[in-house]
């Protein structure tokens, strides 16, 4: 029998995810309006602002990224299934309330996980995923501990479990079609390891850009730029906060690089290595700044209260704490271990929580 293989995704199918931050004013969830290949006409939903949205983003994807941890999945698990959450949450709407109309960013999220597990050949058991689902949303002292150390089981038999099994087998297929079975996700993450690799970078600011690029899994900003310019963004963001000037990080030139016209080309600077140029790397770093932080970082401190915690003086110092845990532990006997790329940097980088 013959064999085939994916066909790399077309210029057009990248482009279809890309959006800009005028799109975010126009998403069902603040039109009210979204159309189904099965119906002739709009359905209608309850409306939401864009504020309210993106709060309810952040909420879905801190949930993705503490299944995740309680999964002990690779990062590209949790990107991929950030990702999904977002693209599908353009095109429905999110739930206004708990009886109105649309997708629950809970459920969905959980329902993103499961899937990014299966397109990214990390698979775990459907029951598995409803484990670190309730473990993630027990909010009881009992349950955080259990959730810590990976102790959570769901009775199979309870009507809760009926509830999150149901709900993701059935969201899984309004969530393919949604995404048009594109599941194919560039990994900024890669990019910023492989390119601080070859410049070179300290472990400190590579722990801050790594930082920085998983609290902008948290925000549609992730929408709005190719994954190189998204990983350069988060670059030049961390270089700010250590004011360090990018230009000093040099490359050397790739041996299969076309030949230098002079010795000054024998090096490739920041930008070569990310493959952008200044211009989308520091609208990008704006865009972090503006949407990432200014929005979320008040809205998070207004609801928890103050943390005393002890900073060494030589540890990066993110502007927000991230909703993504570190890479996992690849000594771990839990589940299988993930081989893709992961921070070279340090086995552990500062994480935190998004309220929700």
């Amino acid at each position: 029998m013959a064999t085939t293989t994916a066909a790399p995704p077309s210029e057009a199918a990248a482009t279809q995810w890309l959006f800009s931050r005028t799109d975010l004013s126009q998403t069902p969830s603040v039109t009210g309006s979204y159309s189904v290949a099965s119906a002739s006409e709009p359905r209608t939903t309850p409306t939401i602002s864009s504020e309210q949205e993106r709060v309810l983003r952040g909420k879905g994807v801190h949930l993705i990224y503490k299944m995740g941890e309680f999964l002990q999945v690779g990062q590209h698990v949790m990107v991929a299934a950030a990702t999904y959450f977002h693209r599908f949450f353009m095109r429905r709407p999110l739930q206004a309330n708990r009886s109105g109309a649309g997708w629950s960013h809970y459920e969905m999220a959980a329902t993103c996980v499961f899937l990014a597990c299966k397109s990214e050949e990390s698979l775990r058991k459907l029951s598995s995923v409803i484990d670190a689902a309730m473990a993630s949303l027990d909010k009881s002292p009992e349950g955080q501990m259990r959730w810590a150390d990976r102790s959570f089981r769901a009775n199979p038999s309870s009507h809760e479990y009926a509830k999150w099994r149901d709900c993701i087998l059935l969201h899984e297929e309004a969530l393919l079609t949604t995404l048009c079975f594109d599941l194919v996700v560039p990994q900024p993450h890669e990019t910023l390891v492989q390119a601080m690799r070859q410049l070179d970078v300290d472990k400190p600011l590579a722990r801050l850009a790594w930082t920085i690029l998983n609290d902008c899994m948290r925000d549609p900003t992730c929408l709005f730029f190719d994954a190189p310019v998204l990983a350069a963004g988060a670059f030049q963001k961390a270089c700010a906060l250590r004011n360090v000037d990018p230009a000093m990080f040099y490359a050397a030139r790739p041996h299969d690089a076309p030949p230098p016209l002079s010795d000054e080309d024998n090096y490739f600077d920041w930008l070569d290595v990310f493959d952008v140029d200044e211009n989308e790397a520091q609208e990008a770093a704006d865009a972090i700044t503006q949407d990432v932080y200014e929005f979320h970082t008040p809205l998070q401190r207004l609801s928890q209260p103050p943390k005393a915690t002890a900073v060494r003086a030589d540890d990066p110092v993110p502007p927000a704490p991230a909703p993504a845990p570190a890479p996992p532990n690849e000594d771990t006997e839990a589940a299988p271990v993930d081989k893709r790329p992961r921070s070279p940097y340090a086995s552990s980088h500062e994480s935190g929580e998004i309220s929700g």
